[in-house]
């Protein structure tokens, strides 16, 4: 019970504008993880891989499917109840913020203008008759819209290294990309023999290219 007490206070008891900038902030959230998840699977059809499902939307052009949030509205509602008559003539607790912006007029002791919500636990709602009912409303649309400019054009490279030179050059040509050989030394290696294997390789592994980049191959002789 003290959890879930501790729990409303943190939600409640917090300056408006805060409370504000909090439901901003989960928003982006949202929009970001929206957007991760989309471009992940982008990353999966136009990666190398053996399985057949992503290879068969690969080949007939399939696009992922992106989200975004056009419209959020969000409503927080704070409605306070003064159950007893005599409030007015009882003092305000200094360690309440529940008051802070009830107006001079009702005859409480004047507390900096900042607007708080809190909760009310039974020991003040006994002694002073106040109840306070507190809600929030949260209204939100998600609807697909096409892919940014250029995500079809993303691939994740492969792990080439210790494939012979031959394999190195199928897999790139097939996420469509290049490849350039040179040898340990960094010359230029027009016509690999069957033979040799890739020992190194930039960029690496699961780095991030678009079509048509070259990957350079670094060879050693089988």
């Amino acid at each position: 019970m003290s959890k879930l007490k501790n729990l409303i206070g943190d939600v409640v008891a917090s300056p408006l504008g805060q409370v504000i900038a909090q439901v901003g902030q989960g928003v982006a959230d949202a929009q970001m993880a929206l957007d991760e998840g989309s471009l992940a699977k982008v990353l999966d059809i136009y990666s190398e891989g053996d399985d057949e499902k992503l290879a068969l939307l690969r080949e007939i052009g399939y696009r992922p499917t992106f989200y975004t949030l056009p419209e959020t509205t969000g409503e927080v509602r704070v409605a306070l109840r003064l159950g007893n008559p005599a409030m007015g003539s009882l003092p305000v607790p200094p360690s309440s913020p529940v008051l802070r912006a009830v107006p001079a007029r009702l005859g409480l002791t004047a507390l900096p203008a900042r607007m708080y919500a809190a909760p009310v636990d039974a020991s003040y709602a006994n002694a002073y008759g106040y109840q306070a009912d507190i809600a929030a409303k949260l209204t939100f649309k998600i609807v697909p819209v096409p892919p940014p400019l250029g995500a079809d054009d993303l691939r994740q490279v492969p792990d080439l290294v210790g494939r012979r030179a031959g394999a190195a050059r199928a897999a790139l040509e097939a996420l469509g990309l290049a490849a350039d050989f040179v040898d340990q030394d960094g010359n230029v290696v027009n016509l690999p023999s069957d033979g040799d294997r890739v020992e190194a390789q930039t960029p690496p592994a699961a780095a991030i290219v678009r079509a048509e980049d070259t990957i350079t191959l670094t060879l050693a002789p089988g």
